[in-house]
């Protein structure tokens, strides 16, 4: 339902946008409902990437922070090898 609701929201974002810009060049807003039908088309596709772009980002976080989870731990069992040779 969410992504329901954001492809629409941006799609009405768009027609919105071409209703406003025919409205400043006094012109019929009703002429040529193509434009109308391409532009919340594309809207709509934004919305659609803008929904699950949050999704992408957050897991592209977790896998660079387990990444460097592992980095640390690794640097932490060297440095503590290192250290047990020097005691002797």
């Amino acid at each position: 339902m969410a992504v329901l609701t954001s492809v629409l929201s941006y799609a009405g974002l768009g027609f919105a946008t071409r209703c406003y810009a025919l409205g400043i060049q006094r012109r019929n807003v009703l002429e040529n409902l193509g434009g109308h039908a391409a532009l919340m088309t594309a809207f709509g596709a934004v919305g659609y990437y803008f929904h699950g772009l949050e999704g992408r980002q957050n897991q592209s976080i977790q896998a660079k922070k387990e990444q460097i989870l592992k980095n640390r731990e690794a640097l932490a069992a060297l440095h503590q090898t290192d250290g047990d040779g020097d005691e002797e």
